[in-house]
């Protein structure tokens, strides 16, 4: 067995630093991996312990990654550096340069030249390469300049060989990487169908979101699938003696990928909606009716198999006709005479 290597790395983002100890674990069992968060707890495991390489972040909390490594030289640490940064600059990399930096790499990383790197640090050496049959990148208008972005960065984040988004009904909308005589139309559609009876299982749940992950391993090929949103569905391939990383880490890359995926995606069917065109209020409220006079008409004349005949009412209302002319009558004047009274004196 050979002499196990000890690497250290140092970055403040859990994900970057979980993604980079598994993918180093997994691409050979003699990688010792140490991961701290900062620079400060970097240097106390420094003073504690021997590593054959560091490899750290820039921009962490505290002291940066550069003062971490003016702080080794200092100490006298030969031990080589390579150096990871999400916003790399003309002067970041000379600045790298003059202190003798092994490596300087911009994420998202490329998995297999941080590997490469990682090796001849170690080894002196080039790993030796399989032969593989590219697979030309197919993007359609469906596959806006976004998704395709995000896409990218989640098969850097991953190491994947392949990576594929594809409809639900199959047709793939955007494929990117190289694995070797993979017949990607056929596995499209037999993943949808996958994914379709996963969806019908969820309903059995009572979900009201199908979330579906799926993981298919074969002797030369890895397969990681799981549906966006109902209406596509991603899938990330490996093969199986280069995998760089763990499910557990894998599944967190593409969860994340998956979320912002889901907003791009409804944004693009947003954006290319048409307008649909709305009846007046009127007209729709007269259509209604009718239609539904209509069926009244038509369910009782299945009820009583009995002709109905709907009076046509006239366009216009009948006149009212004026009240009759009363003539005044005569009223009898009325006398009275009265007679005089007698008077007693």
């Amino acid at each position: 067995m050979a002499e196990a290597k000890h690497i250290l790395v140092v970055d403040d983002h859990f994900e970057m630093l979980e993604f980079l100890r598994s993918m180093l674990e997994m691409s050979n069992q003699d990688y010792e991996v140490l991961a701290v968060p900062s620079a400060e707890e970097g240097l106390f495991e420094l003073q504690r312990a021997q590593f054959d390489l560091i490899i750290t972040d820039v921009r962490l909390p505290g002291m940066s990654g550069f003062d971490l490594v003016r702080r080794l030289q200092r100490l006298g640490h030969k031990s080589p550096i390579i150096m990871i940064t999400a916003y790399s600059s003309t002067q970041g990399q000379k600045e790298a340069e003059e202190l003798g930096v092994y490596r300087y790499f911009k994420k998202p990383l490329d998995t297999d030249d941080v590997l490469t790197a990682v090796h001849n640090a170690l080894h002196g050496e080039s790993v030796a390469q399989i032969p593989q049959v590219s697979l030309e990148q197919s993007v359609v208008p469906d596959a806006s300049s976004a998704v395709q972005k995000r896409l990218e960065t989640l098969r850097a984040d991953t190491g994947a060989v392949l990576l594929m988004l594809a409809s639900i009904q199959g047709n793939i909308i955007y494929a990117d990487g190289e694995l070797r005589q993979v017949e990607l139309p056929g596995l499209a559609e037999i993943i949808a169908r996958n994914i379709k009876d996963s969806f019908l299982l969820a309903e059995k749940l009572d979900s009201k979101e199908p979330f579906s992950l799926q993981y298919h391993a074969g002797s030369r090929i890895e397969l990681y699938c799981a549906n966006v949103g109902k209406d596509h569905f991603l899938t990330l391939f490996f093969e199986t003696n280069l995998r760089r990383g763990r499910i557990g880490t894998i599944w967190l890359f593409t969860q994340r990928a998956i979320n912002d995926l889901l907003q791009l995606l409804v944004a693009r069917h947003e954006d290319k909606a048409a307008p649909v065109p709305v009846q007046s209020a009127p007209d729709a409220v007269n259509a209604f009716l009718q239609d539904t006079f209509d069926s009244l008409i038509d369910e009782s004349v299945q009820e009583t198999a009995v002709p109905v005949s709907i009076p046509q009412l006239p366009s216009q209302p009948p006149p009212i006709p004026e009240p009759p002319v009363i003539p005044e009558e005569t009223v009898p004047e009325i006398r009275l005479e009265l007679d005089p009274l007698d008077v007693e004196d």
